[in-house]
């Protein structure tokens, strides 16, 4: 090991724990709740209700990574007490499968932190079964003539041609199905859906559209919706951040190169782009002048691209590219954008939703610390494979 690698790992050494510390206080004051976004006051709201829109509380799609902290602080520490509130989870969630209706393409973002964490480590039976249940539900939305997962359950049918970029990380719940289970159904949604992914959002510069949206009954194209990025054409950080993980995933998966040969190309435009001090822009496409931030898809991109490097072994000079953009990127939220007092929930700051939503907040997101701590981990080699 060379005196600067040495350091390196000393200096991330002491970032994990500084940042364990802070989770752990957050953790305990969550413990009886679903947390999304920080309020005002520093304290993360609570998901865990019912709302008259199926979409909303319990079935919101970030519920799952509060479970996903649990668990990874559980890998870190042993402490029993994760495993305990990683279970209210996991729990809370059956409501989502007994209801049904507001179950969309984030069952995996939902039941790969959840109980397919769970039964990864402790082989518990209820988990597995949870864990299928959503896969099998997520596998139900493949649309057969468009060869995708369709995205939301909007009222008329107005979504039942909606396909967005952040799907891609869900498909490691049917890859899990498919290695659990060996049922190739789970696997060949999965395949299908990613190179419909694949063929119609990735641009020929590496940036990635937002939405696509499709005709359900032809299976046809009909065009693409700037989403929450900067508008039509554009290039939203989080979604890039979502392409070249997701692509990472694939691959790891499949084994398919064509699947890293778009991690790859989805990374390089990502890194590319970063702004002057490696800040992630909300869109990479938004004015110059704007110092709009997304740290969300910092943390996001940076965890995959360590993952990205993990599987580079035959270029050495580009896994140390990804990896050293990915210190780069974890360094500087924790230098700049890292809240590190126990009396407060937030952890990760300056994060934004959407473009739309920029000057509004909320400026902590539970999915920006879940891939802080993800990422941190595995820079130590100590984080639990979810993906």
């Amino acid at each position: 090991m060379t005196e600067k690698t040495q350091y390196l790992q000393e200096e991330a050494a002491q970032m994990l724990q500084n940042v364990t510390v802070k989770t752990a206080y957050m953790c305990e004051r969550n413990k009886n709740g679903i947390p999304y976004t920080v309020k005002d006051d520093g304290f993360y709201n609570n998901l865990d209700y019912m709302d008259e829109n199926p979409d909303l509380g319990i079935n919101w799609w970030t519920n799952g990574f509060f479970g996903g902290i649990l668990w990874q602080m559980y890998v870190k520490t042993r402490d029993q007490s994760y495993l305990e509130m990683a279970r209210v989870q996991e729990k809370k969630l059956d409501q989502c499968l007994e209801l049904f209706e507001g179950i969309h393409h984030d069952a995996g973002f939902m039941w790969l932190l959840t109980a397919v964490a769970d039964y990864k480590l402790t082989g518990w039976k209820e988990a597995r079964i949870r864990g299928l249940h959503a896969a099998t539900i997520l596998a139900g939305r493949y649309n057969v003539n468009g060869k995708y997962i369709r995205a939301w359950n909007g009222p008329g049918g107005r979504d039942y041609g909606s396909v967005i970029i952040d799907s891609l990380m869900n498909m490691s719940l049917l890859h899990w199905a498919y290695e659990e289970t060996g049922d190739p159904r789970f696997r060949a949604i999965a395949v299908s859906h990613t190179d419909t992914i694949a063929n119609y959002f990735v641009r020929e510069d590496g940036s990635v559209k937002h939405i696509v949206k499709f005709n359900p009954e032809t299976g046809e194209a009909e065009g693409s919706l700037g989403g929450q990025g900067y508008g039509h054409g554009s290039a939203w950080s989080r979604g890039q951040a979502w392409a070249l993980y997701g692509f990472t995933n694939a691959y790891r998966h499949t084994k398919q190169d064509s699947y890293l040969e778009l991690a790859c190309k989805t990374a390089d435009y990502f890194q590319r782009n970063l702004r002057t001090g490696d800040a992630a822009p909300i869109d990479f496409c938004q004015p110059a002048e704007e110092q709009y931030e997304d740290n969300s898809a910092a943390c996001i991109a940076a965890s995959g691209f360590l993952e990205l490097a993990s599987l580079m072994d035959g270029e050495p000079a580009r896994q140390q590219q990804y990896a050293d953009t990915a210190w780069r990127l974890l360094r500087r939220v924790y230098e700049k954008r890292c809240c590190l007092d126990c009396g407060r929930d937030e952890l990760v700051l300056q994060c934004a939703v959407s473009y739309r939503e920029r000057k509004d907040g909320p400026h902590t997101l539970i999915y920006a610390d879940y891939f802080y701590l993800e990422a941190l981990l595995k820079l130590r080699q100590q984080a639990l494979q979810i993906w």
